[in-house]
Formats: C-alpha cells, structure tokens, sequence
C-alpha cells in the first residue's frame, strides 16, 4: 500500500503506479488518489477531471489537470492542463524500477505569482522538499521508482501575475522544455524526485522569462515616466516664455 500512495501522488508518473495496480475502476482509483493524496506534498489543492488507461498499450492521459496555488497566492491556479499523455514499458512493470518511455504535455496554461514571498511555483518545489524530508524518503531503498526517458513540456503558456506590474497579468510563452534520462544514473529515481526535478526545471525557465518581462516593464514604465517630467518641464518651458513674448509683442 505504501508503494502505491507514493506512487500515485506523483502527477507525472501516476499512470505507472496506477497501472501496477490495475483494477475493474483504475481510472476512478487515481483520480481519487490523486485529489486526496497529492495536496499534501504540493501543499497546494489538485482538481482532475478523469484518467484514461490503456493497459495493454502502457499509455495513460490525465484530462483536465488542475494545480491551484500554495496558501499566500491569490491567482486563479498554478497550472491548468487540459490533457497530459504518458507512454511506459509495460514489461516493467514487474519491476521495482518503473520504466517510463515519455510525458508529454502540451499547452500547459500557468500562473506565475510573484509576491513578497518569492513565487508560487517556486513555492511548490520547496513544499515537496519540506514533504520528502519529514518523511525521510531520499534514504529510502524500499519505495518505487522510476526512470523516465524524455518529458515534453511544449507551448507553455504563462501569465506573470505580480504587484511590480500593478496586479495585472503580463502574458508570455515558455520556450519548450524537453528533460531527459530522469533518475537513469542511480537506476531509478523515487516518485518525489522525480516530481522536484520536473518542477525545478520548470521553475528555472519561467524564473528567466518572469524576470526579464518584469524588469522590462518596470524599465519601460520608468523611462515613460521620465520622458513625461522632460515633456511636462518643455511645456511649461513654452507656456512661459510665451507669457513673456506677449508682453513684448503689442497687439496687431
């Protein structure tokens, strides 16, 4: 049971651990285990619509994932995913080391909150971390891993949400993700490693791209600032000396 829960509240890989213990209602299991098991290791509330499964085949599709945001984050949600597909080696499934071909996911809809507090994604990796360290799982060799050949993260769609923009939503898209060989050099990585690896790589890119859209506004908006002090200063230039032309000029 405990390889199980591990195994399920890792979003990227729970069509694998789900698919170890198939069931006549598998689909309905970890979409319940997901909403009841994930939010503790996030520290954030999951929402998820519906797990298809194709056993035979080894592929999964979760539809409708939603990732909502840790306590102390306003926007709507963290991410919102309409459909991510994962593709895993059926045969080893027998195995203690879970071998997945490929996840992808396509046009991810994110939130990037940055508040006084840091960052709501950024915020997620570390309530992972704080997670796997009460517990002590990194020491672990009893849990379920797994291996992971690539992760496709495409066409990401962000919207930086922040104070230093006014509260209003700067909207920008990721360049593509593509992560490899997860957990291939110590043959198997435990499900929340694999889950801090995939989001410290995420959190990574939309930091670059949040940063330079940010300072640019901020930049932007400092130098029409200055350039309204320059063209209130040449106005009230002309209106005075033009006071003073008239004075010197009589009327025709």
């Amino acid at each position: 049971m405990k390889k199980l829960l591990i195994g399920i509240i890792v979003i990227v890989a729970i069509g694998a651990g789900a698919l170890f213990y198939l069931s006549s209602n598998a689909g309905g299991m970890i979409k319940d285990a997901v909403v009841v098991y994930t939010p503790p290791m996030i520290g954030a509330d999951v929402e998820l619509a519906s797990v298809d499964l194709d056993a035979p085949n080894g592929t999964a599709s979760l539809n409708n994932l939603v990732i909502h945001n840790p306590e102390g984050f306003k926007s709507e949600h963290a991410f919102k995913i309409a459909n991510m597909d994962l593709k895993l080696d059926v045969q080893s499934l027998t195995s203690d080391v879970i071998h997945i071909n490929e996840i992808r996911l396509d046009a991810p809809d994110m939130i990037y909150e940055i508040g006084t507090k840091g960052n709501n994604i950024g915020r997620i990796q570390e309530n992972v971390e704080k997670f796997v360290e009460s517990l002590g799982l990194e020491s672990s060799d009893e849990e379920l891993k797994y291996i992971i050949d690539h992760v496709y993260i495409n066409d990401t769609r962000v919207k930086i949400a922040s104070d230093l923009l006014g509260g209003r939503g700067a909207g920008v898209t990721l360049p593509d993700l593509h992560i490899t060989d997860i957990g291939k050099k110590e043959n198997g990585a435990i499900a929340t490693d694999v889950l801090k690896q995939i989001f410290g790589v995420v959190n990574a890119s939309v930091s670059k791209v949040a940063q330079d859209e940010v300072l640019g506004d901020l930049a932007g908006k400092a130098e029409d600032a200055a350039g309204n002090v320059v063209k209130n200063l040449e106005e009230k230039v002309v209106d005075q000396v033009g006071q003073k032309l008239k004075g010197l000029i009589p009327p025709l």
